[in-house]
């Protein structure tokens, strides 16, 4: 199995990828099956992803998301499932929880690029809030494996496909344009941040072995 890692993602083209698919979403719809949610009439389903976990975060985590792991184990076999009205937390047809993206303060996607926060109503930094969060699962490494553990296993999976969820979030804002139009330097920010952090782990582990 292999890992992608925030740091070797190629920004320039992820972020055109992206905007991409933000001019042509509203008329494209992710193709369901037997354990897709059921829909309100007249909603699709524009984008969705496998695998993730619920939990909740605090002002400490969305100050440094990057370092987010969450917490505890999770039950498999979930998915996050986004139209242009609600986001969907869902165990095959089974709807877990909702969020009407019109009853949202903002929807915010980690850092790290490993989940999206949905915020209720404006932070505030007096108080120690707490806000609903869906994450990608953990990559995990065996036991029984041979060799040391490879970079970026017991790590969360890098999802780009967050930003969607945020894209339709500013869209239903009227923010679509400006969203995309800072979305090249922002995904820059965050590479870049990325690879900074693993160059200090690097000097640190050489540091300790000198």
């Amino acid at each position: 199995m292999s890992v992608q890692l925030v740091s070797a993602l190629d920004p320039s083209a992820e972020a055109a990828q992206l905007a991409q698919w933000a001019k042509s979403y509203r008329d494209s719809a992710v193709p369901g099956g037997l354990l897709t949610p059921r829909a309100a009439a007249g909603e699709r389903w524009v984008a969705v992803i496998h695998g993730v976990g619920r939990d909740e975060i605090s002002q400490q985590d969305l100050a440094d998301p990057g370092i987010l792991l969450g917490h505890g184990a999770r039950d498999t076999g979930h998915q996050a499932w986004l139209s242009r009205e609600r986001v969907v937390f869902a165990a095959g047809r089974r709807v877990v929880a909702e969020w009407r993206l019109d009853g949202l303060f903002e929807l915010r996607t980690l850092d790290d690029l490993t989940g999206v926060v949905t915020l209720a109503f404006e932070p505030n930094p007096d108080y120690d809030d707490r806000f609903p969060a869906l994450l990608s699962d953990k990559v995990r490494w065996s036991a029984r494996a041979v060799g040391p553990v490879p970079p970026g296993y017991n790590r969360r999976r890098v999802e780009v496909d967050w930003l969607k969820f945020e894209a339709v979030f500013a869209d239903g804002r009227g923010r679509l344009d400006g969203w995309t139009k800072d979305l090249p330097a922002r995904l820059s920010r965050i590479v870049r941040k990325a690879q900074d952090d693993e160059a200090r782990l690097v000097r640190g582990a050489t540091g300790a072995a000198a």
